[in-house]
């Protein structure tokens, strides 16, 4: 018995320091929506700015008693701070913050918190400063559940927050935070405040008339802090862009997405496309490879569209006996045929079936038909007889059912369909319609002019 239980004591002094992530993975609950900017209050934050302070000069400040549960005290918690100190320990603490102790040169603490963004709720204006200092801090050190000693200068960023007094290491006397921080540099004497810019993908081609997007990204360093603009040069004649966003918000790390649009007549070739971006008094350029092919063509490729060869030569449609109509009980869409499926009254199953294949090069695949249904059902909440209509591959196996129409959708004349196949192309397939009526009643489902138009 006693070796049992050595054996689970190992076992769970083991696990404790294999999987500490695991015993952590949690968020916190107190003030948590003032510390990561999910408030009321966090609008009133202006993030545009920073106000140089000292650890002294944050610890000054009485406590407000008592402290809001959801809301910010003016203008300590609605200031966002920057303080230069030596950050001496560090740790990650069990709501996912890290905790970091800052120090100044006679001593004074006060603790600074980078929370996980995974904690972070949606909408807070701190997202994205919160995602840069924790990869910033990532960068440099491997936070665990254990204090571990830094001793380096940093300059923090943040937004103060007064905590509730739990004997906290490096804790300030009046629990004033930097919570949550929202960049930190390392070493910053050192360092000159900028950022990268980068295109992905950095080659795009776009049809006359059409759209194509890549993705402009921004990453910040060395304390850098501004809103970062976007404006795109060296266009050809016939293409414009749009940002969205036109810009990236302080600290300016983001991504864009950059849409090409190409007019009809936009000239054909190939440009060097400069992408700009300014801001905080610091300018980058990146490029990008942009070509303009002519528009694409497009052409139908079903055979017999409108059945208009008649019910004595009906391939390449496959279709049980009788579909193909040309009386005047079920008038065609256009010209003198159509394909009329049950309609019996009686239990009855009738079919219509194309096999083709669709270019591997299709840049658009659009499968379109007219249907006429009426019927003598009567009910208004009940689907008695359904016409299916379904791409099935070359062995008859359904790919997938794009629709199903009943006596429930009874209309007077035609109403055209539209699906996009381009999910199908470079595949032989069958385009396939199954009418099902039940023992009365009739329903009948009448096609007409069932195109396939594949743009190339």
């Amino acid at each position: 018995m006693m070796q049992h239980l050595r054996r689970g004591s190992l076992f769970l002094a083991v696990l404790l320091l294999v999987v500490p992530s695991a015993l952590f993975a949690q968020c916190g609950v107190e003030r948590w929506s003032v510390k990561t900017g999910t408030d009321a209050d966090a609008g009133l934050v202006n993030l545009n700015s920073s106000t140089t302070t000292t650890i002294v000069a944050m610890r000054s400040p009485a406590a407000p008693s008592p402290i809001p549960a959801n809301n910010r005290v003016a203008p300590t918690e609605t200031t966002q701070w920057t303080i230069t100190a030596t950050l001496t320990q560090f740790k990650l603490e069990s709501d996912s913050d890290y905790h970091l102790i800052l120090q100044d040169a006679s001593g004074n603490t006060m603790i600074a918190e980078i929370p996980s963004p995974t904690c972070v709720g949606a909408g807070s204006p701190f997202f994205s400063g919160i995602q840069n200092a924790r990869a910033e801090f990532d960068a440099r050190f491997h936070a665990t559940t254990s204090f571990q000693t830094a001793n380096i200068p940093v300059r923090v960023k943040g937004v103060g927050m007064f905590d509730f007094l739990h004997g906290q290491t490096g804790v300030a006397p009046n629990g004033i935070e930097l919570h949550p921080v929202l960049d930190i540099v390392f070493n910053p004497g050192t360092q000159t405040p900028d950022f990268a810019l980068s295109a992905s993908p950095t080659t795009v081609s776009v049809a006359q008339g059409g759209t194509k997007t890549t993705t402009i990204s921004t990453t910040v360093s060395g304390g850098f802090n501004s809103a970062i603009s976007l404006t795109a040069s060296g266009l050809p004649a016939g293409v414009t862009t749009a940002f969205s966003p036109a810009s990236m918000a302080a600290p300016g790390s983001g991504s864009s997405t950059l849409t090409f649009t190409a007019s009809s007549t936009a000239s054909i070739g190939t440009s060097t496309v400069t992408i700009n971006a300014s801001g905080g008094g610091v300018s980058h350029s990146t490029t990008v490879s942009l070509s303009v092919t002519a528009a694409g063509v497009t052409t139908q490729i079903l055979g017999n569209p409108g059945f208009e060869n008649g019910s004595a030569n009906t391939p390449p449609w496959t279709l049980t006996a009788g579909v193909i109509n040309n009386s005047a009980s079920e008038p065609p869409h256009a010209g003198s045929w159509d394909a009329w499926l049950d309609g019996y009254g009686t239990t009855h199953t009738d079919t219509a079936l194309q096999q083709l294949a669709i270019p591997a090069s299709a840049t658009a695949a659009t499968l379109s038909f007219f249907l006429h249904i009426d019927t003598a059902e009567t009910t208004t909440t009940t689907a008695f007889d359904t016409l299916t209509v379904q791409i099935r591959n070359s062995s008859g196996t359904v790919l997938s059912t794009l629709a199903t129409y009943s006596n429930l959708n009874k209309a007077n004349g035609y109403q055209q369909k539209t699906f996009s196949l381009i999910n199908f192309k470079g595949q032989t397939v069958q385009i396939f319609f199954k009418g099902v009526e039940d023992s009365t009643l009739q329903t009948s489902f009448v096609l007409d002019d069932v195109t396939l138009n594949v743009t190339q």
